[in-house]
């Protein structure tokens, strides 16, 4: 036997220790399920915990433990005990992971005493923990790519997300033999916590989730293991319902950031294309984060009390905040602006069509936060309209911008944070190498999508230098960002539009203003 493994083994416990998810007590206990997972029947007794693994695993955990897991995982695919797949691997090392995180209890008692010293300490020691468990994978996170650019609308955010692994063909191919099980039923159910994971469906072995309750309802917080904003968590429902965006769902976002004062809270869009992806399982998403949406101008103020204020925005998307200091007049005054909106409003000027029963298209995309005492809740109106000229939504990213991203407009998106898919990184890169002229499209064909937008570039700053390329292209980018933006507005940024705006605020209203 090669020793090797079992100093492997030894680290793992060291960093499990170092970062507090173990008592020395279960040190053995826990080597001794890593043997197993292993498939290893002996050791040689050393128990040896190296000084240096220790200090490494407090002052930079991430690779640390990317490390330790990678020389155990390679252990385990060489000698047959996990296939050469990415997510079984992943599925591999959760198990490894899950031999040394507490059980869900443990987890639960820990956060409602931090809870009670307060809601700040709660959710870092929560999101530490996520981290250290490997749920979160730090190593995989520190590769996103964060920029921010100006626009006439301030500051918008951009994130290309790369922590979500691209799956290669072999992985591909697995999945698609894989038998259906039904269960989880999706991949935010409750269920999800502790469940192994499959070549087709994430690994969650070591998940915990944090039940609470909004509206008398169960639900629970968790993270997000792949990470949008600062301590980005999803709120979700334990049964498994339809999203639907109504006074009780503004209701949950405010009573959460009354829990929660230093987080936002949001929920996409109830309905098919300007809706999230997930519609069948009602969920929520936030974060400790700025987002742009909280700096905008206000564009006209329809009431305005020592307690309650009403106003539109300046805005790409058509939003109404609502703030005030009792949650419960802030909710009675964005319910019945909702129902306004959602009970057949039309506008045939600005192409409004309130759809059918049937088929509805008007809903909105709210977002909840605290600024000091006062509850804000932003009101970003939506309609998913489809003709025969623009079949995924008169009022969904223009086909030109698709380049960029396709996918539709969603609740971390919408405030001006941009979720842009993985495949950028590279695209962007090339893109650079033939605008500078050190290479020729043909070297790249998977750039052939962005040729418009080059040409465009090339017009607009006649030259490019190695030096200012990239500040250019992320610049770029930010005001490609905007212009999606804008095509979701249901009323636009020009004097009918905004006439047109203020007539619905007003019809809503009634007679408050």
């Amino acid at each position: 036997m090669n020793t090797g493994i079992y100093r492997h083994i030894d680290n793992l416990v060291t960093y499990a220790l170092a970062r507090n998810l173990l008592p020395g007590e279960e040190a053995i206990y826990a080597t001794n399920l890593l043997l197993d997972q292993l498939h290893l029947d002996s050791y040689d007794g050393l128990f040896f915990r190296d000084p240096e693994i220790r200090r490494l695993s407090i002052e930079d955990p991430g690779q640390t433990l990317e490390q330790i897991l990678g020389n155990l995982v390679s252990y385990a695919v060489s000698n047959g005990v996990v296939e050469d797949i990415l997510p079984l691997k992943d599925v591999f090392d959760a198990k490894l992971m899950n031999t040394l995180t507490p059980r869900p209890k443990t987890v639960i008692d820990r956060f409602w005493a931090d809870y009670k010293k307060s809601p700040e300490k709660a959710t870092l020691e929560y999101f530490e923990f996520s981290q250290d468990t490997d749920y979160i994978r730090r190593y995989r996170l520190s590769q996103d790519l964060y920029w921010e650019g100006r626009t006439k609308y301030g500051n918008l955010q951009i994130l290309i997300s790369l922590s979500k692994p691209e799956l290669d063909p072999k992985a591909i191919a697995a999945a698609g033999k894989a038998k259906a099980t039904g269960y989880p039923k999706c991949a935010l159910c409750m269920e999800n916590e502790g469940y192994a994971g499959r070549v087709d469906f994430a690994a969650r072995s070591n998940h915990r989730i944090i039940p609470l309750k909004l509206c008398s309802e169960d639900f629970s917080l968790q993270f997000s293991p792949y990470r949008y904003c600062h301590q980005h968590c999803i709120v979700l429902n334990h049964r498994h319902i339809p999203m639907i965006i109504n006074e009780s769902a503004l209701d949950k976002l405010l009573q959460f950031v009354e829990m929660f004062p230093h987080y936002f809270l949001g929920s996409n869009a109830d309905l098919p294309y300007v809706g999230g992806s997930v519609l069948s399982h009602e969920h929520f998403q936030g974060g400790v984060h700025r987002l742009p949406i909280m700096d905008a101008k206000v564009m006209k103020t329809y009431i305005s009390r020592p307690e309650l204020e009403v106003s539109t925005l300046f805005w790409p998307l058509s939003t109404i905040r609502v703030k005030g200091k009792d949650r419960r007049e802030v909710l009675a005054q964005a319910s019945r602006i909702l129902r306004a909106w959602r009970d057949g409003y039309a506008d045939p000027d600005s192409g409004i069509d309130p759809g059918s029963a049937d088929d509805q298209h008007n809903t909105v995309t709210p977002l909840a936060c605290r600024e000091g005492s006062d509850f804000v809740l932003f009101l970003m109106l939506r309609n998913n309209k489809r003709t025969d000229e623009r079949p995924v939504g008169m009022f969904h990213t223009h086909q030109d911008r698709f380049h960029i991203k396709k996918e539709g407009i969603g609740i971390i998106d919408a405030p001006g944070l941009a979720i842009l898919p993985s495949r950028l990184k590279k695209e962007l890169a090339a893109v650079k190498e033939v605008l500078l002229g050190k290479e020729s499209m043909a070297d790249h064909p998977e750039i052939s999508k962005h040729s418009d937008w080059m040409t465009h570039l090339i017009e607009k700053h006649k030259t490019f230098h190695a030096d200012t390329a990239d500040a250019i292209l992320r610049d770029e980018v930010v005001q490609v960002f905007m212009l999606m933006l804008e095509d979701c507005g249901v009323f636009k940024h020009t004097p009918s539009g905004e006439a047109s705006f203020n007539r619905f605020v007003r019809f809503a209203l009634g007679d408050n203003t």
